[in-house]
């Protein structure tokens, strides 16, 4: 009986977050109906933040993690456990003191509700699922023990760069929602005494734009979104700017036709800049093949494979900052 209630919680689990990446039936033949029926109707009713300490003018390191669902989290929690062990796995579920995430998943289907907590296992797309932050973190704490790193993270999951993020190269209703989170938690930080930074993106996205059509358009579609969230935050970065980091999407049935078009988008844009970088998840082994065990969700990594992804951001983010520290000396 329990491996049943086992089997039809996970059924429900995958369900939910098959729902979440499903987004309003598109058509590259049907590009030109109009912004109308590609808008989405945004929450941005955005809670003030309640819990912060007071800041007392210090200096605070601020990541933007945005995307579809592998970047809202859609790895199984009791894989991870399995993976990793039960020691670590604890101390995971324990969460980070001096790494903080401020979160919105699908139009507030997930949230932390304006507040800043610890990354723990409960920031994903739903109950049992968690994201790329968890490895983020684990490297990042480590990295600064005495510092506090705020990483804000807003997605959408299923939705495309072409049609949601943006309509026709401008910006669409999901970027505006995004950048009043963004503006509204900086200011949050500021309100408590800290003087926040935005130092990098983290970009976990494209499985959307995988047909033929969209796919030819990512490179121009990557080259204005990358210059709206530069201009449009532009008052909140350092004096080095706005790192843009890409992630590769994986190779799995979900993304054909057109995966290495987009990756290959991705790559030719992080040549045009030392401020864009790309780095392949198929390259670094990634997987979506295997879990759960009885009918394998290939739209979504893998529990280690979604720890890693979260760590070879932080690590790109940490080649920044050391980066940083060798021009100014």
């Amino acid at each position: 009986m329990k491996r049943l209630i086992t089997a039809i919680t996970g059924i429900l689990m995958l369900f939910f977050v098959l729902s979440a990446c499903s987004p309003p039936p598109e058509s590259d033949a049907e590009q030109d109906m109009g912004y109308d029926y590609y808008a989405i109707e945004m929450n941005t009713d955005f809670a003030p933040s309640t819990g912060l300490e007071n800041g007392e003018g210090k200096p605070a390191r601020v990541v933007l993690l945005i995307g579809q669902s592998n970047a809202s989290g859609a790895s199984i929690n009791e894989y991870l456990k399995i993976a990793v062990g039960e020691e670590r796995y604890a101390r995971y579920a324990a969460g980070t003191e001096n790494v903080l995430i401020n979160y919105c998943i699908d139009n507030h289907g997930a949230s932390s509700e304006g507040e800043f907590v610890p990354v723990d296992l409960c920031c994903g797309a739903g109950e049992g699922f968690f994201g790329p932050e968890v490895g983020m973190a684990e490297i990042l704490s480590e990295a600064f023990p005495d510092e506090k790193v705020f990483i804000l993270k807003f997605t959408m999951s299923g939705y495309s760069l072409n049609y949601h993020w943006l309509y026709h190269y401008e910006r669409a209703s999901v970027y505006s929602a995004f950048k009043i989170f963004v503006d509204t938690y900086i200011k949050e930080l500021q309100g408590h005494g800290y003087l926040p930074t935005i130092d990098a993106v983290c970009w976990m996205q494209g499985e959307s734009d995988t047909t033929e059509a969209k796919a030819a358009r990512y490179y121009k579609n990557t080259e204005a979104f990358v210059s709206f969230i530069r201009e449009d935050f532009s008052k909140y970065a350092n004096e080095n700017g706005i790192y843009f980091i890409d992630a590769g999407i994986s190779s799995s049935p979900y993304c054909e036709p057109s995966y290495k078009e987009v990756n290959e988008a991705k790559r030719q844009f992080s040549l045009t800049s030392e401020k864009n970088i790309y780095f392949s998840t198929i390259d670094a082994g990634l997987t979506t093949l295997y879990e759960p065990d009885y009918e394998p969700d290939l739209g979504h990594y893998d529990a280690l494979s979604e720890l890693e992804l979260g760590r070879m951001f932080a690590r790109e983010i940490l080649k920044i900052y050391k980066n940083s520290e060798e021009v100014e000396k």
